[in-house]
């Protein structure tokens, strides 16, 4: 199982169902994850665990490939959030050197049934 930290608000829509993509760097850690594998999200503000599965991985080299793919309530934004939006807000968590050197990794999950 792999554990995974996430603020509040994203956290609220991934259990929701709502946000049903995650986006990372697609650093080692991420690397090594493979479609079925469980992924445990915790909530930094309360602490709460969140077990999901792992059902698609896909990589890009870029945060504006990987917005394009996907609506932004998909990725935990307001409905309508243009792409450029969603890419300015990334950098606020990644540098371009970051993207750069790594690119970047969509995971697709769901929360497991009992959540």
């Amino acid at each position: 199982m792999t554990t995974m930290q996430l603020i509040h608000p994203q956290w609220l829509l991934i259990k929701s169902g709502l946000k049903t993509i995650e986006i990372r760097l697609n650093d080692a850690k991420r690397q090594a994850l493979q479609v079925g594998d469980i992924v445990n999200f915790i909530d930094l503000t309360t602490g709460q665990q969140l077990i999901t599965q792992l059902i698609d991985i896909t990589r890009f080299a870029s945060f504006e490939s990987l917005l394009s793919e996907y609506t932004a309530v998909q990725v935990g934004s307001a409905p309508g959030t243009p792409v450029t939006q969603m890419v300015q807000e990334m950098l606020t968590l990644y540098s371009p050197v970051q993207v750069a050197q790594s690119g970047v990794v969509a995971l697709q999950v769901r929360p497991l049934i009992g959540q």
